[in-house]
């Protein structure tokens, strides 16, 4: 039995799959197995999957298309190891991932889901930027990170290695969900297990105009999915006697999701989609009336009418 299962939920993503599959070939931690788990793709990532002439992969094809979800619950079906880390094919592992996250597991019995800092690239894989929770390690005690996660989703896709006994006992990825199925994940997670993070930048997410999170902004669904995980999470906070202290960040989260819509609708406007703005405009103000003093929200208003040229101006104005 593996100690690592390495799992990459793919469906036509050729281009980047290489990648992703090598940079697990590639760390000095050996004890693991990948499975590439095939949403019937129609690209050629059959031939490539099969020229990989390795022991530890597995590549399992399915002829049934089924959504995001759906694939990543195909993983956790399949894994076998100890710990279990998702990549996503247009993502890599640097140097350090497996070996860093195995270490944090192995030493903390506590934790059940361990993430990090993540390198940002772009479509040719040149850094952009570093997505990061502080300079400084910590471990928090169960439930202790919902007083952070209930302010959105801090932990990137790319970067957790989770308990394979901790993702059972929680149940499978919300199937429904199109946008903000793995914050879910982690709240479920948080409220039950502990939460360690390293500051160590060992994993890289790529930021291109086709993956899930630009195309359920442009969809204009990141707002009421959103809206449906707090709402969830705080039935549950509700049921649970030992989470009641976080009832009281309610009114904060919402605020934040509002905020969060809001910038979404700027990312709409710049990208010519003036029905998602307008979407988004509704929600932010059904979601927290406050915010309809806000400048931001009049100029993007104003440009679903007379061009994005008005939210551009205001940037100029008013960088965000």
């Amino acid at each position: 039995m593996p100690k690592v299962s390495v799992c990459i939920p793919t469906y036509n993503t050729a281009r980047y799959l290489p990648e992703a599959i090598e940079s697990v070939l590639a760390q000095e931690f050996g004890d693991y197995e990948l499975v590439i788990c095939d949403n019937a793709s129609t690209d050629e990532t059959p031939e490539l999957c099969k020229k990989y002439d390795d022991p530890r992969i597995r590549y399992v094809r399915y002829e049934q298309l089924v959504n995001q979800g759906g694939n990543w619950n195909r993983c956790l079906h399949l894994a076998r190891g100890e710990y279990v880390a998702l990549l996503h094919s247009d993502d890599k592992y640097l140097p350090g991932f497996l070996e860093q996250r195995v270490k944090a597991l192995d030493e903390n019995p506590e934790v059940g889901l361990v993430f990090g800092a993540v390198r940002l690239i772009d479509t040719e894989g040149a850094e952009i930027g570093t997505q990061t929770l502080g300079e400084k390690p910590f471990i928090a005690n169960a439930s202790e990170f919902l007083s952070e996660l209930l302010f959105g989703c801090v932990i990137n896709p790319v970067s957790p290695m989770v308990r394979r006994s901790c993702y059972e006992a929680v149940g499978r990825f919300n199937e429904e969900r199109l946008w903000g199925i793995d914050w879910e994940m982690w709240l479920r997670l948080s409220a039950r297990f502990g939460v360690m993070y390293s500051p160590a930048v060992t994993a890289a997410y790529r930021m291109h105009g086709t993956s899930g999170t630009s195309v359920g902004l442009l969809e204009a669904k990141n707002g009421a999915e959103d809206l449906q995980v707090l709402e969830s999470t705080f039935r549950e906070i509700d049921e649970r006697p030992e989470l009641a202290r976080f009832g009281a960040l309610r009114r904060k989260a919402y605020r934040k999701l509002a905020l969060r819509t809001l910038y979404a609708a700027g990312y709409n406007c710049e990208h010519g989609n003036v029905t998602g703005v307008k979407q988004n405009l509704r929600f932010v103000i059904r979601t927290d009336w406050s915010l309809v003093s806000r400048p931001s929200v009049w100029a993007l208003w104003l440009s679903c009418y007379l061009g994005s040229w008005v939210y551009r101006a205001f940037r100029q104005i008013r960088p965000i």
